[in-house]
């Protein structure tokens, strides 16, 4: 279970909110900074967070730029990795505001040390920015940045990589939340209006 994972909670907050037309990290949900609120749930999984972002912003919590610009999630948890001790690292994108500690712990009920990515499969999609990575992955990923691949299904090609698919034992409520994707001016919207039955 997480509490026995040397684990490191890890903000990818990198990307360019193109379609929300502002940086989503920062948009105020429930009355806090997404990226807050982010932080806040991960802290309940493990006792260290960070934030991958290239901007200087006085922030609560560690801030890591990326060593390989402009290569996505992929770079992201490459800096991280190279820069922390941990041996796990629990992603989460900064347009998924709901995010539930339960998922995490869940998540990490599946690791042992054969392991190298535990990775959600949500209603038929992979969610390889809500999963959890072993420090094991970071030759693999080095590997890919170098070749400029991207893309994080290739590393999972490449190790050994667990898929979770059946929620069963969770609320559906908090998975279907910990999975809301806010990427839209109209997906805010949404958001504020789950913030009113929080």
């Amino acid at each position: 279970m997480s509490e026995e994972l040397n684990g490191c909670g890890v903000i990818l907050a990198g990307g360019g909110s193109t379609r929300m037309g502002k940086d989503k990290a920062w948009l105020k949900l429930c009355g806090q900074p997404v990226v807050v609120r982010i932080a806040n749930e991960l802290q309940k999984t493990v006792s260290n967070v960070v934030i991958n972002q290239n901007e200087k912003l006085d922030l609560p919590m560690p801030s890591i730029g990326d060593i390989f610009q402009d290569a996505g999630p992929l770079g992201g948890l490459h800096s991280v990795m190279k820069s922390r001790e941990e041996e796990w690292f629990f992603l989460s994108a900064c347009d998924t505001p709901f995010i539930h500690e339960s998922v995490y712990n869940y998540l990490s009920s599946f690791t042992d040390q054969t392991i190298d990515a535990v990775v959600p499969e949500y209603e038929g999609r992979l969610q390889p920015l809500s999963g959890i990575y072993r420090k094991s992955c970071l030759p693999i990923i080095e590997t890919l940045l170098h070749n400029g691949e991207r893309k994080v299904r290739l590393l999972l090609e490449q190790v050994h990589s667990v898929y979770v698919n059946d929620f069963h034992p969770l609320p559906s409520e908090d998975v279907n939340r910990h999975f809301f994707n806010m990427n839209t001016p109209e997906d805010y919207r949404k958001a504020q209006e789950i913030c009113k039955i929080l």
